[in-house]
């Protein structure tokens, strides 16, 4: 027995030829008064028969959700469902559609669940060797700017570069696998080289997500793997850097020290200070520490953002982005020896004005795994804070 479908007829405006599919039980021939949705038109029933891509597509959905009503359009389908397992229908859904070059959207509106089926975008192939020459130019400007922060030691320079690009490198690249894992189509990373008088050599590195992102889990592992690879890195590379000694390169002792580090001088030095003998492994892992902070903040489309939306969903992440941004700004201002923390807090205003996409799935809740993995990611952002020590 085949499965039974909704009764969708084709309706087409009388003024402006507008026409779309609906659910309706009126004949060929009757109108929807002023029921255009483009010129307020006339709708009228214009044929009973439906083309087959429709079918099809109607079929799929009918096999794991209860089809309360729709509106079609080759483009777009828009759909009131029911289930009472939305997780597994949706999961369903996203991958018999693919073929179809369609993605399933579903959100929670007003208490009813509501399912679209969008046209799948197209993900052009990105080019290697455009990430690898900005990798290389990052290797150049990363063995400059260790030069001369460590008194012209091309020894000290490679340990600097060579740690600082390790921990970056493990950093994008558990994006890059959480990305294959949750079949995300991304890019290699793209590391950004800069040149003096940025005394680092290197603005980080990003992974352009070319594809939707299929769920909320999948959310908070593509927020979470980066930061919890490259910190993991950090406090290897660190304790390494801690438990060597060395004279001091840098003139100035460390405007602070984030948490995770003074844990790690406890441990090797047997107390919290920012002024003692730093090496080139030491720096660097301070250095990775104060981006994984900033990279945490649980704002917008940054690793921490993602999480955030994940957990909070679409308003309070948003309000949160927009209280941080200022939080941000005022402490900038209240310390003036750190204004890197009133220019993130602006970029942030100015960055993240709209409200963060989400998953495809954003109804579903998290599994209790996620949530782990959502507190381990908070627990990361926490241990890089900085501790205001002399």
């Amino acid at each position: 027995m085949g499965l039974k479908l909704p009764p969708i007829k084709k309706f087409e405006c009388t003024e402006c030829k507008y026409a779309d599919y609906r659910m309706s039980a009126r004949e060929v021939g009757e109108t929807i008064p002023g029921g255009c949705p483009r010129c307020d038109g006339n709708l009228r029933v214009a044929a009973e028969e439906i083309p087959d891509w429709l079918t099809r597509l109607i079929g799929l959905v009918a096999k794991k959700f209860e089809i309360l009503d729709l509106v079609a359009r080759r483009d777009r389908i828009e759909l009131e469902v029911s289930s009472r397992r939305p997780r597994d229908a949706f999961r369903y859904l996203l991958r018999v559609l693919e073929k179809d070059g369609y993605l399933p959207v579903m959100r929670e509106q007003d208490g009813e669940l509501r399912l679209n089926l969008v046209r799948r975008p197209a993900v052009r192939k990105g080019r290697a060797l455009t990430n690898v020459a900005l990798f290389a130019a990052t290797v150049v400007s990363t063995l400059v700017a260790g030069y001369y922060l460590f008194e012209n030691s091309f020894t000290s320079a490679a340990l600097f570069s060579s740690s600082l690009l390790a921990m970056l490198v493990a950093h994008e690249m558990g994006h890059k696998l959480s990305a294959w894992h949750n079949r995300v189509a991304s890019t290699l990373p793209y590391f950004i080289p800069a040149p003096p008088p940025f005394p680092l050599g290197t603005f980080g590195a990003v992974i352009n997500i070319k594809s939707p992102i299929p769920t909320k889990e999948a959310l908070v592992e593509m927020g979470a793997s980066g930061p919890i690879t490259g910190f993991v890195f950090a406090v290897i590379i660190t304790y390494i850097g801690l438990s060597l000694s060395g004279p001091s390169q840098l003139e100035n002792p460390l405007p602070f020290v984030p948490v995770m580090f003074g844990l790690l001088q406890l441990i090797t030095m047997g107390r919290v200070t920012s002024a003692f003998e730093l090496n080139p492994l030491t720096f660097s892992g301070w250095v990775v520490m104060l981006l994984t902070m900033f990279n945490m903040i649980p704002v917008g489309q940054l690793d921490g953002g993602h999480i955030a939306r994940a957990v909070l969903g679409r308003q309070r992440h948003y309000s949160l982005t927009r209280m941080l941004g200022f939080l941000l700004m005022f402490l900038g201002l209240a310390f003036p020896e750190m204004p890197i923390f009133f220019v993130w807090g602006l970029l942030i205003l100015i960055l993240f004005r709209g409200y963060h996409p989400g998953a495809l799935d954003d109804v579903s809740p998290l599994s209790f795994r996620h949530k782990i993995l959502a507190a381990a990611a908070l627990a990361v952002f926490v241990l890089c804070l900085p501790l205001p020590v002399g």
